[in-house]
């Protein structure tokens, strides 16, 4: 899995002498798209669940990720949703953000009454988009609906059948609101809230396997695992690789696009696939092949897969050049990048690698969960699962100090913003 309950993908930034961590957890829209990321901060790298007001934690995280850095390295081209506590909100305080890039989340223990309510309106008037958090269905905010944008509603706290009486009871002052089902974690709970009408979803449930059987494969991942199968041997069969990607013309466009991203200074123009293949290089054309394998075969799967198992992909490398590692960089980058492929394919790793050409130490580490790629791999998702314990440990025994892997996941996050961002 990705996550652990209570957050998904972290980053922690560093700040003078201290550390500050925001969390991050996507919210997902009903074709399993990213929509935003709701950001939590944490503080201090034992400390998980801080023991801070909210007005703290509100204020540490604006300071740290809106005044210390652009958003965009956290969110990319996504909004954030950020917790804002009662006195927050009555003193004015979200007024200091982008509005094109933030929701306002009033937290479930605000005092629904004038002065809030004033507030809100405000808000509003200066086009922010408002969400309530962990909505208690009190009529007592009735009066705020008409200057409400989102509202979520915790499946595991509240029923599913109260929900579901106050949604149908409510339809005609919740036309203009969105409605997003918090702590779904299963696919059977997404499908609910969906009938219902909900059209926002944060949970853990897209990171599970759903088991499909007999899946088909599309022409397109059949010509990406075609070249996968090419560039992986010992002698790269120029000819076979100019067919493969000849009869795939959306593959030869990302290509170009490829090939053009990496031309820093040069004036080359590129007449021909055999041309751009050799620009490229043995390298980087196995990163752009291993890079679209594993996404044209996410199937469906939302595309927070893809961009984690980039950041994986990066960071394990990043891990292993920090280190010195005597293991092939390719090897690394590899083994982050496949590591979820189990999730995008709804298959055990013993099947989808099984019959592959691929090293036996990625294959140890996806299939046995042995060897140096292994805990590379275990690095990153006890960062995903912000396990500090664990990651401390792992950090000493490389050799490596706390604020190396602070500065290595952060470089791998952005590294895969910057990739899918030219997609």
């Amino acid at each position: 899995m990705i996550m652990s309950h209570g957050s998904a993908t972290g980053i922690i930034i560093k700040d003078n002498q201290m550390y500050s961590f925001v969390a991050r957890q996507p919210i997902l829209d009903d074709k399993l798209r990213t929509y935003a990321y709701e950001l939590l901060f944490r503080k201090g790298l034992s400390n998980v669940f801080p023991n801070v007001s909210s007005e703290e934690a509100t204020t540490s995280l604006l300071t740290e990720q809106f005044l210390n850095q652009p958003i965009e390295s956290l969110v990319g081209d996504k909004i954030a949703f950020i917790n804002f506590p009662y006195s927050l909100i009555i003193d004015g305080l979200a007024g200091s953000l982008p509005r094109n890039k933030v929701v306002i989340e009033i937290l479930e223990d605000a005092t629904p009454n004038e002065a809030l309510l004033e507030s809100v309106k405000e808000l509003k008037r200066c086009n922010y988009r408002i969400a309530l958090d962990d909505f208690t269905l009190e009529p007592a905010w009735d009066k705020f609906l008409p200057f409400i944008d989102i509202i979520k509603f915790d499946w595991k706290l509240t029923s599913t059948e109260v929900i579901k009486n106050y949604v149908q009871g409510h339809r005609s002052k919740l036309v203009h609101i969105m409605c997003l089902a918090e702590k779904i974690e299963t696919l059977e709970e997404f499908n609910t809230a969906k009938k219902l009408g909900f059209k926002l979803f944060q949970g853990y449930f897209f990171s599970k396997p759903e088991i499909v059987r007999n899946k088909s494969i599309t022409s397109n991942q059949l010509s990406v695992t075609q070249l996968f199968t090419e560039i992986v041997k010992d002698n790269l069969d120029y000819e076979k690789i100019e067919l493969i990607f000849s009869r795939d013309q959306a593959l030869t466009y990302r290509l170009l696009r490829y090939v053009n991203n990496i031309r820093y200074g040069t004036n080359d123009l590129i007449s021909s696939i055999r041309h751009a293949v050799v620009f490229l290089g043995r390298d980087n054309l196995k990163r752009f092949v291993i890079l679209m394998w594993s996404t044209s075969m996410k199937d469906g799967k939302p595309s927070e897969l893809s961009k984690t198992s980039l950041v994986r992909a990066r960071f394990c490398e990043l891990l292993a050049k920090a280190r010195n590692s005597q293991i092939d960089s390719h090897e690394v980058f590899m083994s982050g990048l496949l590591s979820l492929l189990d999730v995008m394919m709804d298959k055990s790793f013993e099947e989808i690698l099984g019959s592959l050409p691929i090293s036996e130490k990625i294959k140890t580490a996806l299939i046995e969960k042995k060897g140096e790629l292994s805990f590379y791999i275990g690095l990153v998702i006890d960062y995903e699962n912000m396990n500090w314990t664990r990651i401390k440990l792992r950090a000493s025994k490389l050799n490596l100090t706390e604020q190396n892997i602070i500065d290595i996941f952060l470089e791998a996050t952005q590294w895969a913003n910057s990739i899918l961002s030219e997609k």
